[in-house]
């Protein structure tokens, strides 16, 4: 077989993984999403690598003592006769900034299977004297969701952020991205 009709046989297997995994659409909504709120597509970056649009900024100023802001998403998963989807390898980058004095970010995520809950991760910073920043990526490294064998599940996320104090704050985070594969039940 020729490099090229191997390349392109390779192609259109991963496009067939794809459409059997049958993600769909994911919808997103909140007060404090980057991306416009309702229905997006679910993009794969890489083989098994799925980016969620679920970036959210959040900005205070010295006028407001208090501002927050969410961004949600539910995802439905449906696996295949005989399959399993797992869910995993989660990262969200988030970056706070709190500044000139007496004030703080706090930026919370959670993922988790819809009527369940999941492990909340924080971030947070406080200026006492001076300005403070911190960037960090959130994410868990095992497995986040998995759906019964042959089964379905809604995989749901909570991004958000409190902004508080005397001074200015700011809050971002990138979209969230993560492992989806289906596997056999075995």
């Amino acid at each position: 077989m020729s490099k090229s009709a191997l390349i392109l046989a390779t192609g259109f297997l991963f496009v067939v993984q794809a459409k059997a995994l049958n993600l769909g659409t994911v919808e997103i909504a909140g007060n404090a999403c980057e991306n416009q709120v309702g229905t997006h597509d679910v993009t794969e970056v890489s083989e098994g690598r799925f980016v969620i649009p679920t970036g959210l900024y959040l900005k205070k100023e010295e006028d407001k003592r208090v501002a927050r802001g969410t961004c949600t998403f539910a995802l439905p998963l449906k696996a295949s006769a005989g399959k399993k989807i797992v869910v995993s390898d989660s990262h969200q980058l988030a970056s706070l900034r709190a500044y000139p004095a007496q004030t703080k970010a706090r930026i919370d995520l959670e993922i988790f299977k819809a009527g369940s809950q999941g492990v909340k991760q924080t971030l947070e910073v406080e200026a006492i004297d001076q300005a403070s920043k911190v960037n960090k990526s959130l994410g868990q490294q095992e497995t986040v969701v998995e759906t019964e064998c042959g089964g379905s599940a809604i995989l749901r996320g909570n991004l958000a952020a409190t902004l508080m104090g005397e001074g200015k704050a700011r809050a971002f985070a990138r979209n969230l991205y993560l492992n989806i594969a289906e596997v056999d039940c075995n």
